[in-house]
C-alpha cells in the first residue's frame, strides 16, 4: 500500500499540470482537443485525488488535517472541486485556467514536503469538533481563492474593455456582470464558511487546550478577515457597491488570508501543530 501511495503522490501534481495545460491551451489557443476533454480530464484528475486521500487517510490511519501541507494538499482539490461544481452549474467553462494552476501549485508544494506519517502525531487532533472545524475552513479558505480569482479576471476584462482590446482573453471570458455575480456568491459562501470555522473553532478551543488565550494571533487574525468580509458584503448591499472596487476588495480579502493561513499559525500558541 505505500508503494501505492507514493505512485498516487508523484502522479497527483503530475495530472493537475496536465489539466491546466488542457485549461489554458483551450482558452489561449482555441485548441479543439482541449475544449473536447478538459472537463473530463478534471473530473478523473478529481476521481484520482478522492481515491488517494481515502488510501492515504486508510494507510497512515489519520485523515490529512495534521500538518500545513497535508492541508494544502486537501485545498487544492477543493479549490478544483468548488471550480467543476461552479462550472456545471454556471456552464461558463473558461475560467478553470486560472482556478486550476492555483490548485496545481498547492498540489505540488503538497507533494513534495508532506511526510508520512503513521497515526496521530498529536492527541489534540483527535476531536470531531477539529474535523467540522477544518472542513470549514478549506471550504471557506477555496471560496475566497475562487473570489479572488473572479476579481482578477474582471479587472483583467475591465481594463481590455477600457483600451478596446479585443483580444483571445476578451473573446473566452464571460461578461463583467457575470463574472461579479461569480464573485459575490463565492465571496458569501467563504464569509458562511468562515462564521462556522470561528463557531466551531470556539467550541473546541476550551475542550483541546487547558492553558490558551483568546488573544492568540491566529484568533485575532481569523477575526480581522471575518470582520473585515462583513464589512464589505454590507458595504455592498448597503451602498450598491459594483464593479471593479469589489473585485479589488477580493483580491486584498484573499491576500490577507493567505498572510493569516501562512504566518499567523506561526505566532500561534496552539496552530503551529498544522
Amino acid at each position: 500500500m505505500f508503494v501505492i501511495l507514493k505512485i498516487f503522490k508523484v502522479a497527483l501534481p503530475l495530472l493537475y499540470i496536465a489539466t491546466s495545460w488542457l485549461y489554458g491551451r483551450a482558452f489561449f489557443k482555441d485548441d479543439l482537443f482541449a475544449k473536447k476533454y478538459k472537463t473530463k480530464f478534471l473530473v478523473f484528475t478529481l476521481v484520482f485525488h478522492f481515491v488517494y486521500l481515502i488510501l492515504r487517510t486508510a494507510e497512515l490511519n489519520h485523515p490529512p488535517v495534521t500538518s500545513v501541507f497535508e492541508l494544502l494538499c486537501v485545498l487544492g482539490f477543493s479549490l478544483a472541486l468548488a471550480y467543476i461544481v461552479i462550472e456545471y452549474l454556471t456552464k461558463i467553462k473558461n475560467t478553470g485556467f486560472f482556478a486550476l494552476v492555483i490548485s496545481s501549485l498547492l498540489v505540488l508544494v503538497a507533494s513534495l514536503f508532506s511526510r508520512d506519517i503513521y497515526g496521530f502525531e498529536y492527541d489534540v487532533l483527535k476531536n470531531e469538533l477539529l474535523a467540522f472545524h477544518v472542513t470549514f475552513a478549506l471550504v471557506g479558505y477555496s471560496a475566497f481563492a475562487l473570489s479572488a480569482i473572479y476579481g482578477l479576471l474582471y479587472i483583467m476584462l475591465y481594463n481590455k474593455l477600457r483600451t478596446k482590446t479585443f483580444d483571445t482573453v476578451y473573446k473566452n471570458l464571460p461578461n463583467l456582470e457575470t463574472i461579479e455575480s461569480m464573485l459575490h456568491k463565492s465571496t458569501l459562501v467563504g464569509f458562511v464558511a468562515l462564521t462556522f470555522v470561528i463557531i466551531f473553532g470556539f467550541i473546541w478551543l476550551p475542550k483541546a487546550f487547558k492553558n490558551f488565550s483568546y488573544a492568540d494571533a491566529k484568533l485575532i487574525g481569523t477575526f480581522i478577515i471575518w470582520l473585515i468580509y462583513a464589512v464589505g458584503l454590507g458595504v455592498r448591499g448597503v451602498a450598491n457597491l459594483t464593479g471593479k472596487r469589489v473585485a479589488v476588495m477580493s483580491i486584498i480579502g484573499f491576500i490577507l488570508v493567505f498572510i493569516s493561513m501562512a504566518f499567523a499559525n506561526s505566532l500561534s500558541g496552539f496552530h503551529r501543530f498544522y
